[in-house]
């Protein structure tokens, strides 16, 4: 029997990681899960735990708000005991956690699995690129979402045990929209029963961090709510709140058409976004969201690493630039909702587990 060490750190880790440790659950081999805590509100973090009805954590890491290379130093460290035993470690995505998880395993001698390989912005310029490109380079197995994933890894000459499984997210969706529908009171709370909305969320330390773009972006919210006669919820991310205020834009977060609310689980999320009429965002997540729900969407930055959505028409770029946001939302009202879903049949938890299986003969 083998031992499997998984780690994960976000919230968004963790909707997407929950089918995948789920099946592995299954298989006959040690399944340990490890938590980094990246987003340090444990609290928030068990709500996307009980939502997603993903077994609590075997090992919680303890990490405080520190900058990017703390975090990752201190991943390594605390997580370096139990990856010593490990015969594969798990990894998904870019986050901080991601990089340490995959240093740790290549350091340790042990082989690293990389769930949504080889997708690439390329703009290494974002902290996620590098953890991914490097991630990459120091993976055993690749687990691509698409075929543009799989081929971005060729054209960096990775080849050997890259499989294209397509992207969890499409599997939490797909098993939990239903629950969502049923369960979460969020359209009834905020009095959006019948009424045209949009769903804003704005997280990245780009836009966050810099103060005239955050303005342009609540600016431009302020104009697509007047022009499409829509109200625009924004479940603010603690991040974008705190920067709000230090940069003394709080009163953007009060003008007329804009409904900032508390973070919200995952239900609600799926609630929100399934019903909207338009998304703005710089998330990668809800690109893909989205693009499953057939809702439009508005990337709020210069590049996306998931152009499969700009291919077939869902979702289009707009930076931060108000007139640009504008026109993107006019774009984007009229677009024909029929697109394909690029991201797979919600198999991919499956897919998953049975390479992992194959990897242990």
């Amino acid at each position: 029997m083998g031992r499997i060490v998984t780690i994960i750190g976000t919230r968004p880790e963790i909707i997407k990681m929950a089918p995948v440790v789920k099946a592995i659950d299954e298989l006959p081999h040690e399944h340990i899960l490890v938590h980094s805590g990246q987003h340090y509100d444990l609290e928030m973090d068990r709500v996307f735990f009980r939502d997603m009805k993903l077994r609590e954590p075997d090992v919680q890491l303890e990490l405080k708000e520190q900058p990017p290379h703390l975090q990752v130093a201190r991943t390594v460290m605390q997580a370096a005991s139990v990856a010593s035993k490990a015969d594969l470690v798990v990894v998904h995505g870019d986050t901080n956690t991601t990089l340490a998880g995959a240093l740790l395993g290549n350091k340790l001698g042990k082989p690293v699995a990389h769930v949504e390989a080889g997708i690439r912005s390329f703009d290494r310029t974002m902290p996620e690129e590098v953890n991914r490109i490097i991630t990459d380079q120091v993976s055993r197995v690749l687990l691509t979402p698409t075929e543009t994933a799989r081929r971005n890894l060729e054209n960096e000459d990775v080849r050997l045990g890259v499989h294209v499984v397509g992207n969890s997210i499409i599997d939490a969706i797909m098993q939990n929209s239903d629950i969502a529908a049923k369960s979460s009171k969020i359209i009834k709370r905020l009095k959006l029963g019948g009424s045209r909305f949009g769903v804003l969320t704005l997280h990245r330390a780009e836009n966050v961090d810099a103060p005239d773009r955050l303005k342009r972006v609540l600016q431009a919210m302020e104009a697509v709510a007047s022009r499409h006669a829509l109200t625009v919820v924004f479940p603010i991310h603690p991040r974008t709140e705190k920067a709000a205020k230090q940069f003394g834009l709080s009163s953007l977060l009060k003008v007329p058409g804009l409904k900032v609310i508390p973070p919200t689980g995952y239900l609600d999320m799926l609630e929100l976004e399934r019903n909207a009429s338009l998304v703005f965002t710089d998330s990668g997540g809800l690109q893909e969201e989205a693009c499953f729900f057939h809702v439009p969407c508005v990337t709020l930055r210069e590049n996306t690493e998931r152009p499969e959505t700009l291919d077939i028409g869902a979702n289009v770029l707009a930076g931060t630039d108000p007139r640009r946001i504008l026109e993107a939302a006019d774009k984007q009202k009229d677009a024909r909702r029929e697109w394909p879903n690029p991201f797979g049949d919600g198999t991919t938890g499956r897919q998953i587990a049975q390479i992992v299986a194959k990897f242990f003969g």
